[in-house]
């Protein structure tokens, strides 16, 4: 089910403000939480989850993009890494920018809720644009 939660992500990487629900895909089968992990790191670690994501990725790669979905405590971390060079300073802005935006930021509420339906101690979505060199060029989390 929050397999489409990973959309917010590549819409990040891709400036474009439409967000699919996780409740847009279907239901991610159940399991039983394991001891050493969180609900919402194994959630996020299941396989169905991650074909989603390598499936997503690879339509970005063209693009110089590829994207990670984990989970970080109790949040949602969705990574955009850049694997050519960027121009750290308008990237930055525009990255900003758009992280900001009135449409992004309700797309990832939209998200946030359905992760929180779903493991009720999800207590943000994270998006971080990230540089060939792992420099984190643009972040926001949204509570």
């Amino acid at each position: 089910m929050l397999c489409a939660a990973l959309c917010a992500g590549v819409t990040a990487c891709d400036d474009d403000d439409e967000v699919v629900s996780p409740t847009d895909i279907g239901a991610v089968s159940s399991q039983t939480e394991e001891k050493q992990l969180s609900e919402l790191e194994t959630l996020v670690q299941e396989d169905e989850f991650q074909e989603q994501v390598k499936a997503l990725s690879q339509t970005y790669e063209s693009k110089g993009i590829k994207l990670e979905v984990v989970a970080e405590g109790d949040s949602v971390v969705y990574k955009c890494i850049y694997t050519v060079k960027i121009d750290q300073t308008k990237s930055k802005e525009e990255l900003s920018e758009h992280l900001e935006s009135k449409a992004f930021e309700t797309s990832i509420e939209s998200v946030l809720r359905s992760f929180k339906a779903q493991v009720p101690q999800t207590r943000s979505v994270i998006v971080r644009y990230i540089d060939m060199d792992g420099n984190i060029v643009a972040s926001k989390e949204y509570k």
